[in-house]
């Protein structure tokens, strides 16, 4: 771990001096700011170059983003699948938040799939909700913990902005801002000794650090340059959508000034990591107007580099498509330009999730090149149906449509587009083509009287039913309620209890089981527990003086013992040594020892007698006669 001087809160004569220089500094910046004045600092926010950082800033321009609220989608990567498919483009930058024991790697990993650079905010709050105090994270208590965050960011293998406790001016009971400082200093060293070289830092904060009396200050909050390598701002329109909050109409101009020259006076790039605006009961057209002001603003200020929008909603409706003039709005500006600053690959495909064989169409049409609009821009590309087949490819933009049929299974689309510059973007889609519902079927729990019914069902991904019905023959006539399961990849076990049966009885047994891929049928038979039966009595092995009785029997799903029993009259009279049987299902063959000493060419009598806890069965008696000599 490389060596850093801890930052503590003793002020100092120096450092008091530095920060007072520091405070009209940044005071005649927001004047300068306000008049038009403050030329922008674009050469001074260029990261170095080879860094993440350096990779991530466009030259000119910005990039353009968002987090998207998973709302009714399957999954996360659907959800923002859903919301680029109604504006119209790419994130070049999607947001994701995850708590201290969350996975990492996950839902980055899908992100990155699709060609998005992450933005992965992480929280130093626990999934049950204790917090990890910042105070135990400087002081080395967590580090095994963050080496496996480092590790799992690492291995996503692209640079990728990360930020330690955003918005930690609103982040009470983990520790003072000097306990915040040390504990991001050391969570970067912590990466940095590991050999970390992807992660681009990004300090994030509200604008409410940057006022003139405002505790804590920036300040107070701020980690240092070394180890900050962007900086990043939570800005709102709140409009009085929430008590004890902002109730005027403010522009983003005038919300994030402050934070501009703060950044100007670090030489950093800027992101705005979330910004949005509810909408004004009393004008439909208000917040669509604030939303294009908004992107003037901020392609009007060189040093950001990024926006991302919060499309949830979070203390107050803040989703991007609020009203049609509000998504059109929203769409113009994703369209900008400025807001193109790379290549971008986007693959859209009919459907991921069908029944196999599958038929799709394939839609890369809206892919660019750097600077340029959907569609536009791309000098050639290339479409691997990840399935084995030959790739297609072709110059220019990429039809509106290819189809193509893939038999059974999961599957990874891969668009890859180059423009005249030869820059390469690609996206990859997975499809799965779905067999009908694959079910197995067991009872659990089988008494006398009652029963658990259950199947396992692999719906491949479509949500679907599962209904079972049962009776004493094939025609049934009891049936279960119809079970909904939900759209997941993995088997979902479904169950049924069954009562009022009957005790050592046959029942017939039908599963159905639906999806969009098909219909499966299983049918079968069950037994209840009871008291044990035999369906044959015989002997073998008989000569003149000798034979062996068997008989075959049933323990009906409880311990049984069962023995034989025999004689020259039907008074029987000799009895075989017992027999224990386990709690079957089935029928057991129960056999005496070989009797000898028998009379040739005499009859004698036998049958089978077994018992268990619910009852006994005593067999029928039946004869066979020894030969004669």
């Amino acid at each position: 771990m490389r060596a850093f001087l801890p930052v503590t809160g003793v002020v100092t004569p120096v450092r008091a001096a530095r920060r007072r220089t520091l405070w009209w500094a940044v005071v005649l910046a927001c004047v300068l700011v306000v008049a038009g004045a403050v030329p922008a600092r674009a050469a001074d926010a260029v990261p170095p170059a080879g860094s993440a950082a350096a990779a991530l800033t466009p030259p000119s321009g910005l990039l353009f983003g968002a987090f998207v609220d998973q709302g009714t989608q399957v999954t996360s990567e659907a959800a923002v699948a859903r919301f680029e498919d109604a504006v119209g483009r790419k994130l070049d930058v999607h947001r994701i938040y995850r708590l201290w024991d969350h996975d990492l790697a996950g839902p980055v990993a899908a992100s990155v799939r699709r060609g998005r650079t992450p933005a992965l905010s992480v929280s130093s709050k626990r999934a049950d909700g204790t917090k990890v105090g910042w105070a135990a994270i400087a002081g080395g208590a967590h580090d095994a913990e963050i080496a496996a965050q480092a590790a799992a960011v690492a291995a996503i293998g692209v640079p990728m902005f990360l930020t330690f406790q955003h918005e930690p001016d609103y982040a009470t009971g983990f520790g003072t801002p000097a306990e915040y400082r040390a504990a991001w200093r050391h969570y970067v060293e912590v990466f940095r000794a590991r050999g970390v070289t992807n992660v681009v830092w990004t300090w994030i904060v509200t604008p409410t650090p940057f006022g003139t009396s405002a505790s804590p200050s920036a300040d107070a909050l701020y980690p240092g340059d070394d180890v900050v390598d962007w900086m990043g701002l939570d800005v709102y329109n709140w409009f009085g959508c929430s008590t004890n909050l902002q109730t005027s109409w403010s522009s983003v101009s005038t919300t994030a000034r402050s934070f501009r020259a703060y950044g100007q006076a670090h030489g950093k790039p800027l992101m705005i990591a979330e910004w949005g605006s509810v909408e004004d009961p009393a004008d439909p057209n208000r917040k669509a107007a604030w939303i294009r002001d908004s992107m003037a603003t901020w392609t009007a200020w060189p040093e950001v580099k990024a926006v991302l929008y919060f499309h949830q909603h979070g203390s107050c409706p803040w989703y991007a498509d609020s009203s049609p003039a509000a998504l059109a709005a929203f769409s113009a500006i994703a369209a900008d330009p400025a807001a193109r600053t790379r290549a971008s690959a986007y693959l859209r495909v009919s459907t991921t999730l069908g029944s196999a064989p599958l038929t799709v169409t394939l839609d890369g049409s809206r892919s660019s090149g750097t600077g340029r609009g959907a569609g536009e821009g791309v000098a050639r590309w290339s479409l691997d149906h990840g399935d084995g087949s030959a790739p297609v490819s072709g110059t220019g933009a990429p039809p509106v449509g290819l189809t193509h049929t893939y038999a059974a299974g999961t599957f990874a689309a891969r668009l890859t587009v180059t423009d005249a510059s030869g820059t390469t973007a690609t996206d990859t889609v997975a499809v799965v083509s779905a067999p009908a519902p694959v079910v197995t079927t067991e009872q659990k729990d089988v008494t006398t009287t009652s029963a658990t019914l259950q199947a396992v069902a692999q719906l491949h991904g479509y949500a679907g039913t599962v209904r079972f019905e049962w009776g004493t023959t094939a025609a049934y006539g009891n049936g279960s309620p119809v079970y909904e399961v939900p759209a997941v990849t993995y088997a979902k076990t479904v169950k049924h209890a069954v009562t009022g049966l009957r005790p050592g009885t046959t029942y017939y047994l039908r599963t159905t089981t639906r999806s969009p891929a098909g219909t499966t049928v299983l049918t079968g038979t069950f037994e209840t527990a009871g008291k044990p039966t035999s369906s044959s009595q015989y002997t073998a092995g008989t000569t003149p003086t000798s034979t062996t009785f068997k008989a075959q029997v049933h323990p009906h799903r409880l311990p049984t013992t069962a023995w034989l029993e025999w004689g020259t009259t039907t008074a029987l009279g000799r009895t075989s040594v017992v027999t224990s049987l386990a709690a079957l299902t089935y029928e057991k063959t129960v056999a005496s020892e070989l009797v000898t000493g028998l009379s040739p060419g005499t009859t004698y009598y036998y049958r089978v007698v077994a018992q268990n806890s619910s009852g006994s069965f005593v067999g029928p008696v039946l004869s066979t006669r020894t030969p004669r000599s």
